[in-house]
């Protein structure tokens, strides 16, 4: 049977994919959207939180960062970005307890890693702590659009469904958008990832409990470049989103 979140066994296959820009959702969906909504990092401290194997440094570095820390809780996936950006501090650790001293940053970046947790709460809380006041979080996490839709056969086609019946008699309901829930998912890989799946208001309140103002908030769509490589990814991609990006801020 495959083991559920097997960061280690799978982080040199990762990395591959990533730097030979083969993972679609990275290259032409969430990267993207993470992209242009960077500020400026010179001269900024700056945290990698769920750095995996390191690759996400390079565009921090893009936008004049050079003062990183990157942490994830895989120890394969940290010896792997300590080998390929040996000038970057890697370190395992727990976005849960987070052993860094408060007020140690002035901005914190986490691609796809916080719907890995079950208390998003905590992760919140802990990231606000080391934050310097006036200093930000931007990260993305999955969207129940996506994720929390059901695979149904209609026709003979595997479908993607989030809705529901309209039969009074027996009501029928096709994944749950509302609710904060824990999916499984295998990819073609092979490799099977656990997360928990909330729709972005869930997001927004626990965000602004912890403390944080939410600055900008998208649902990510595919970009065009995405059509000459697969163009039903671009489809469905584009007019459905599969991922949310937040910034948030500390107050000063």
């Amino acid at each position: 049977m495959t083991q559920v979140n097997d960061y280690d066994n799978w982080a040199a296959i990762r990395q591959k994919e990533l730097k030979a820009g083969e993972k679609l959702p990275h290259r032409f969906v969430e990267k993207p959207a993470m992209r242009k909504l960077l500020p400026d990092l010179a001269g900024k401290k700056v945290l990698l939180l769920g750095c995996g194997t390191g690759e996400e440094s390079q565009l921090l570095a893009e936008y004049g960062a050079n003062d990183m820390v990157g942490i994830d809780l895989s120890q394969e996936s940290v010896r792997l970005a300590k080998e390929s950006y040996p000038n970057i501090t890697f370190t395992v650790g727990d976005m849960h307890e987070l052993e860094f001293d408060d007020e140690s940053f002035d901005f914190v970046y986490s691609s796809l890693t916080i719907h890995y947790s079950e208390q998003p709460e905590k992760v919140y809380q802990e990231i606000y702590r080391v934050l310097k006041p006036g200093g930000s979080l931007q990260f993305s996490v999955g969207h129940p659009m996506r994720w929390a839709s059901e695979r149904i056969e209609i026709e003979g086609v595997v479908t993607r469904v989030l809705g529901y019946s309209e039969n009074a008699e027996k009501p029928r309901l096709y994944g749950t958008y509302s609710s904060f829930k824990q999916y499984d998912e295998t990819f073609p890989s092979g490799e099977v990832l656990r997360f928990w799946i909330a729709p972005p208001s869930t997001h927004f309140k626990l965000l602004r409990q912890s403390g944080f103002n939410v600055d900008n908030f998208v649902e990510t769509r595919a970009i065009e470049e995405c059509k000459e490589v697969d163009a039903y990814y671009f489809e469905r991609n584009h007019e459905f989103p599969q991922f949310s990006v937040f910034v948030t801020r500390k107050p000063a």
